[in-house]
């Protein structure tokens, strides 16, 4: 039990840092992370990109620097208005959000994030570099991810609530400093997640105020709490976040800058995890209690068992989607579950 709350779970600096790793490589990387499934920190991770170089110089020179590749499409500028301290969230009842979304170029959008006496905070999110900037993302190399596709976020000092990602994932720093705040992916009984179909930026977030933790609406985050990680990177510095850890980010400075890569053993949409989840909401929650629990030891079988021989029963040949992963079976489960939609 923590003593003295709920002012000393609002103080994220006193969790203990992720595991710092120095020394991966290409090479060693896909066994460095199966050997934690934790987040780890990457220091140094990208030093020698130029828009790192750049920023830890002057925040003007790297913006001037991401200027550079504008092409003049628009983009959707979110904007917070002072009152919401920068944090995206839903308005007062959930029936809304509390920032608007306009359109920009990105250099409009940095000279308003650049402005000195803003009343709106303003941030870009989840830019596809192979989109709309390709030219850039030579200049950002990933040693550990050469073929993986970069997405950039940029803006002043905005917090994301806590959330997961369906993919694995590195968040670069590149600009500024971000604090992480990571949760396991069993603590999600203690973070009081929002709604699944309404939300912020695409994931369900938690309704928790990390910075002004209510104890008495939210009681179990007390648990939550004690379980977190929590780590504020400078510019070249990254972090590895594996799949679906919960992930709290706070950029610090006036002006930050994130790349980040998402990258995932499924390979076709109908194995990313969280279509399934909703798909199993809406079939479970339509079934009798006696179906439901029926199905529970279906399930349990075919999707959580660690009995590696229950279908060898089936010979291997015959087996289909019980057997190997393959991208052609991967394939037909795709075209297959297209059909059904009726």
């Amino acid at each position: 039990m923590l003593n003295n709350f709920p002012m000393d779970l609002a103080n994220l600096e006193n969790l203990p840092s992720p595991t710092v790793i120095t020394d991966v490589t290409r090479d060693n990387f896909e066994q460095k992370i199966s050997n934690y499934y934790q987040p780890l920190v990457l220091k140094n991770f990208a030093s020698d990109w130029e828009i790192v170089q750049k920023s830890k110089n002057s925040v003007t020179l790297a913006a001037e620097y991401l200027k550079g590749f504008d092409n003049q499409q628009t983009l959707k500028l979110i904007g917070l208005t002072e009152n919401t301290l920068g944090r995206m969230f839903y308005n007062h009842d959930l029936s809304g959000m509390n920032f608007s979304v306009n359109k920009a170029t990105l250099s409009d959008s940095i000279d308003l994030m650049l402005k000195a006496d803003r009343e709106i905070r303003y941030c870009l999110q989840s830019v596809s570099l192979k989109q709309y900037y390709p030219e850039l993302i030579d200049q950002l190399p990933n040693k550990l991810l050469p073929n993986t596709q970069p997405f950039i976020w940029l803006g002043n000092d905005v917090t994301v609530p806590a959330h997961f990602d369906e993919a694995n994932n590195i968040a670069v720093v590149a600009a500024g400093k971000r604090r992480f705040t990571l949760f396991p992916p069993e603590q999600i009984k203690n973070l009081y997640i929002g709604p699944v179909d309404f939300t912020p930026a695409g994931q369900p977030i938690s309704l928790v105020n990390l910075r002004k933790p209510d104890l008495q609406q939210y009681p179990l985050y007390e648990e939550a709490y004690a379980n977190a990680l929590s780590v504020e990177l400078d510019a070249g510095d990254a972090i590895f976040i594996p799949t679906p850890w919960w992930h709290h980010v706070e950029s610090l400075a006036p002006f930050n800058v994130l790349i980040n890569y998402w990258w995932s053993d499924n390979r076709v949409s109908s194995q990313l995890p969280f279509p399934m989840l909703i798909h199993a909401l809406q079939a479970l929650n339509n079934m009798p209690a006696e179906q439901q629990q029926a199905w529970q030891s279906i399930m349990q079988y075919y999707l959580f068992s660690q009995d590696v021989t229950r279908h060898q029963h089936i010979p291997t040949a015959a087996q289909g989607i019980l057997g190997e992963p393959s991208a052609p079976v991967a394939s037909f489960i795709h075209q297959w579950l297209a059909s059904q939609v009726k």
